[in-house]
């Protein structure tokens, strides 16, 4: 056997480091091998953090052999995957020129539109996509997938059936037929899908993720987030912060009707507006609690998972217990420190388990200041001995509201909670 023939059987067993050993190893003897340098490129996309590498190798590919249209398609792909979608259309593009029909370039260009949020377009080369190769599995995800980011649920259940019917031991068929389920509202089926996609792939993270979503499902409450969700992702970037701002509008204008007509139901609005306002973070923080109370289950949480659960289905749970006690026995330390750790936990759920390193700094960085500064007010207030707030109190318990409140528009900055890609 070559050493190429021997790297791209390590490469089909999913061994990755290996397998990119096998093709620098050939590329050191013929170093116009435009294949070698594919599929090292491809070795290097399934790596984690060696997705620019990618994009390197597949240029020396393309340079060597520019008129192969495989060399544009995987270019396209690699894009969409550092989230350069609009690059990755324009190399799917110069594939599809090259060669109109083959199935591949024309699924990736799919999958650029799918890369922008683009879900009719991604569902419409999709199409093209199978039509010229009924088989073309790429293709076949990606419909389902912008079938079902799209809300076209009769449809996307329709496609999802057909690739279980075509392959039932693909993973991915049974994760899309999760992530249907869930979307339907089914959380039971969803753990079924999920559970069957990890036997098939226990290294599959996506498969981990679905499963702990169908976990925290077994909430009503959560359910009712996820449909928000599934919502809000049928829009582009610029269009859920439309609509984001629209509903803050709406509820402005209705707050300052309902203030001449009755105090009462204004402060009654207010509280609604505050409770979807956080319940929109806290949700999978408190679906993951729920998660680490069941042995079982708990075992699908990451350790991130399970620090996000504690600090904010904890901290929830701590502070209405101590509000409460605070209101029982007029306490004003605990009624304080019970409202800094309710505070504490919207900058909490964009602290733990968040992708991206500048997130993590600036969210982290808040709720430690709350932690510290809800500490600092309640000890202030037990020396204080009952008499009016200490002049420390106010001034640092705004500020504390008034970061956690910042955090409810900063958390909509993908930069801020998505890790980038290199």
């Amino acid at each position: 056997m070559s050493e190429l023939s021997h790297g791209i059987l390590l490469q089909e067993q999913g061994k990755m480091e290996e397998a990119e050993a096998c093709f620098r190893s050939v590329l050191a003897q013929e170093p116009e091998n435009d294949f070698a340098y594919n599929r090292l490129a491809l070795c290097l996309l399934d790596q984690e953090g060696k997705k620019t590498l990618a994009l390197d190798s597949i240029g020396e590919a393309i340079r060597i052999q520019p008129e192969y249209s495989f060399h544009h398609a995987i270019k396209s792909l690699i894009l969409a995957s550092l989230r350069r979608g609009k690059e990755g259309l324009e190399a799917s593009e110069v594939a599809i020129a090259l060669d109109p029909e083959d199935s591949f370039s024309l699924a990736t260009k799919a999958n650029a539109y799918c890369a922008m949020d683009r879900w009719a377009e991604g569902e419409k080369w999709s199409r093209r996509a199978l039509a010229a190769d009924s088989d073309n599995s790429m293709a076949a995800n990606l419909l389902t997938h912008t079938l079902r980011m799209q809300g076209k649920s009769d449809l996307n259940a329709i496609a999802v059936d057909q690739m279980l019917a075509a392959n039932p031991e693909s993973d991915i068929a049974h994760i899309n037929a999760g992530w249907t389920a869930l979307q339907r509202g089914d959380h039971r089926k969803a753990e079924e899908h999920f559970r069957e996609a990890l036997r098939l792939d226990p290294d599959c993270d996506h498969a981990r993720e679905g499963l702990v979503e169908s976990f925290r499902a077994r909430s009503p409450l959560y359910r009712a987030y996820l449909s928000y969700c599934f919502f809000m992702q049928r829009f582009t970037g610029g269009k859920q912060w439309m609509i984001i701002i629209g509903i803050y509008l709406v509820y402005r204008f209705a707050s300052k009707a309902l203030q001449k007509v009755s105090p009462l139901l204004a402060g009654g609005l207010t509280f609604l507006w505050l409770a979807l306002v956080m319940w929109v973070w806290l949700a999978p923080g408190v679906g993951n609690l729920l998660i680490l109370l069941d042995r079982n289950a708990r075992l699908a949480l990451r350790s991130s998972e399970r620090a996000q659960g504690i600090a904010i289905g904890g901290g929830l749970i701590l502070g209405l217990i101590a509000i409460g006690v605070g209101f029982g026995f007029d306490s004003s330390p605990a009624i304080l420190g019970g409202f800094g750790l309710l505070i504490s936990t919207v900058p909490a759920s964009l602290s733990f388990d968040n992708e991206s390193v500048p997130g993590r700094i600036v969210f982290g960085s808040i709720t430690a200041y709350i932690y510290l500064a809800t500490i600092v007010i309640v000890v202030l207030e037990m020396m204080n001995q009952g008499k009016e707030l200490h002049a420390a109190v106010m001034p640092l318990a705004t500020i504390g509201v008034l970061a956690a409140v910042i955090c409810t528009w900063l958390g909509n900055v993908p930069a801020l909670r998505r890790k980038k890609e290199i």
